[in-house]
C-alpha cells in the first residue's frame, strides 16, 4: 500500500502543475490509471513517446492486452487510497462548484519530492504528459476516450488478437 499511496502523491504533484485547484475523483482515477499505462494515451511515435521510453516504459508490453480488466480493479481502489492521503495529510479536498476536488498539500509536495527511485522519475514523467494532455476533455470526453483506449480495437490491439477478447468496460464512477 505505501507505494500505492507514493504513486498517487506523485500524480497529485503532476495535477497541481497543471490546475493547482486539483482534481475530481472520476479524474484522478483516470489520471492515475493512464499515467501507468501512458502508452493507451500517446501515440508509440513521437517525442512524448521518447520521454516515456528513456524511463523504462514500453508501449509493447503484455499487459496492455488486460487494460480493462486492471482499469477496473484499480478504479475500486482509489477513493480509499485518497482518504488515506488526507488522513495522513498529504491531500486535501475541497468543494469547487459543487464538485469535490482532490488536491496535495505541502505536506504531500515535500513528502513526495523525497523519492528519488527510478520508478518514481518514471511516473512522474508519465503523469506530467498524460495530465497535460487528458486535462484538456470535458469530464463526458474524457470517459469515451478512455473507453476508446481499452476497446480491443484500441492501442492493445495487437495483442488482444492473439490473447481473445476481455470482459466489457463499465465505465460508471457510480455505486
Amino acid at each position: 500500500m505505501p507505494v500505492r499511496l507514493a504513486q498517487l502523491l506523485l500524480l497529485l504533484d503532476a495535477v497541481a502543475a497543471q490546475d493547482a485547484n486539483g482534481a475530481t475523483l472520476e479524474r484522478i482515477g483516470y489520471y492515475d490509471f493512464l499515467s501507468a499505462n501512458p502508452f493507451l494515451v500517446v501515440p508509440p511515435e513521437g517525442r512524448e513517446a521518447s520521454l516515456l521510453r528513456l524511463p523504462g516504459f514500453d508501449p509493447q508490453v503484455l499487459a496492455y492486452a488486460s487494460s480493462s480488466q486492471r482499469f477496473t480493479s484499480r478504479r475500486e481502489r482509489i477513493q480509499h487510497d485518497l482518504a488515506l492521503l488526507v488522513a495522513y495529510g498529504c491531500c486535501r479536498i475541497r468543494n469547487r462548484d459543487g464538485s469535490l476536488t482532490y488536491s496535495i498539500t505541502e505536506a504531500g509536495q515535500d513528502l513526495g519530492g523525497r523519492f528519488t527511485a527510478t520508478y518514481a522519475t518514471s511516473l512522474t514523467t508519465a503523469a506530467g504528459i498524460v495530465v497535460r494532455q487528458l486535462r484538456k476533455l470535458t469530464d463526458k470526453r474524457l470517459r469515451e476516450q478512455t473507453a476508446r483506449w481499452l476497446r480491443p480495437d484500441g492501442p492493445a490491439a495487437a495483442l488482444m488478437s492473439v490473447l481473445g477478447p476481455g470482459p466489457v468496460l463499465e465505465t460508471s464512477w457510480e455505486g
